[in-house]
């Protein structure tokens, strides 16, 4: 689930703005996201319902599919950071999480959470995520899924650097130094467009 709270996209943007890259697990793995909010109006339906649907599973996935790559360039867009990755092969990933794993069974203290080689999360990135086409989906339960990009994802925002207004993207570039007029900027190959998120001009 996408949400202010999630464990995914959260996960990332935080540890993009700590470290710089992303580390991708399974990056060619099918998710189905569905945004929180809708997920909760699915159970205000299913307990106002009649009977109609009691004992029936519902498959509860959003309008879009995405590879985690393409859910991490989302990510990327909305913290307007510059993408950096480091694809890592599903194999040296369980390989990576695995010395936790046998020291939880050894040690009588409990160990730190990792954020990215979590072995339970590992073993579900081996398997898309997508919902089955005969399944019962939202709109058995009168409702409309929203798309992942826009208001879903705009919590991201608090991760850009500077605040919600700045960030670098392609688009939108930090200048080396401070005292930089447009001039300057159209000097070093800067366009019109590009002087408006000059910040420092």
């Amino acid at each position: 689930m996408i949400g202010t709270e999630d464990r995914i996209l959260n996960t990332w943007a935080q540890f993009v703005k700590n470290f710089g890259f992303l580390p991708l697990v399974g990056d060619s793995t099918r998710v189905q996201t569905v945004y929180v909010v809708d997920v909760a109006s699915a159970i205000v339906a299913a307990l106002q319902d009649s009977g109609t649907i009691m004992g029936k599973v519902h498959e509860l996935g959003g309008p879009e599919i995405y590879t985690r790559h393409q859910l991490a360039e989302i990510m990327y867009d909305m913290i307007r950071e510059w993408p950096h990755y480091a694809n890592i092969p599903l194999p040296i990933a369980k390989d990576i999480a695995a010395p936790r794993e046998f020291l939880l069974n050894q040690v009588p203290f409990p160990l730190p959470s990792p954020k990215i080689f979590d072995l339970d999360l590992i073993e579900a990135l081996s398997t898309d995520s997508v919902v089955s086409e005969n399944a019962l989906k939202f709109e058995d339960l009168g409702i409309m899924p929203h798309k992942l990009k826009g208001y879903p994802v705009e919590f991201l925002v608090q991760y850009r650097k500077g605040g919600p207004q700045y960030g670098s993207t392609v688009s939108e570039k930090e200048l080396p130094s401070h005292g930089l007029d447009a001039a300057s900027c159209f000097h070093m190959g800067y366009s019109i467009e590009s002087m408006e998120v000059c910040y420092f001009c």
